[in-house]
């Protein structure tokens, strides 16, 4: 397979305590029964242009921004990283907690960001029972190492 291309499952999803990242692995707290991970997508909102003499309106790139990191659980009231999820979600506003992706190749990302809730989601008659959350992007804390 070409680099960079190989698949999502036994990607990892760490969080660890309030503050900076830890430099130490064992402060890393993975996080269990993930279903779905979210993007870290940059993304750059549009501004239009337009000009009355030549009828053209076009776009400029505007200003850039990280959507928040959406996560979905199969729930698991045991598990030690879905505990530490909620705990960042009831934490006091302004309250950053450390992320960390580890994909099957090597390549990581580490950003820090405040958890925006933590609750149930229920699907049809199927489904599991699940939970999401929201984790917020400082893009200044966002650095992505690619595996080599």
């Amino acid at each position: 397979m070409p680099a960079g291309v190989g698949p999502v499952s036994g990607t990892k999803f760490f969080t660890g305590p309030a503050g900076s990242p830890p430099t130490s692995p064992d402060q890393w707290i993975e996080v269990g029964d993930i279903s779905n991970l979210g993007d870290l997508a940059l993304q750059f909102a549009q501004i239009a242009v337009e000009s009355l003499g030549s009828g053209d309106t076009y776009q400029l790139k505007g200003q850039r921004s990280l959507p928040n990191f959406e996560l979905t659980m199969n729930r698991n009231d045991s598990d030690l990283g879905q505990l530490a999820l909620k705990a960042a979600a009831e934490a006091a506003r302004g309250t950053l907690y450390p992320f960390k992706i580890l994909e099957t190749d090597g390549g990581t990302a580490i950003w820090q960001g405040e958890s925006f809730g933590y609750g149930p989601s229920y699907g049809g008659v199927s489904s599991l029972r699940s939970v999401k959350t929201s984790v917020s992007i400082r893009p200044s804390t966002l650095t992505i190492t690619p595996s080599v």
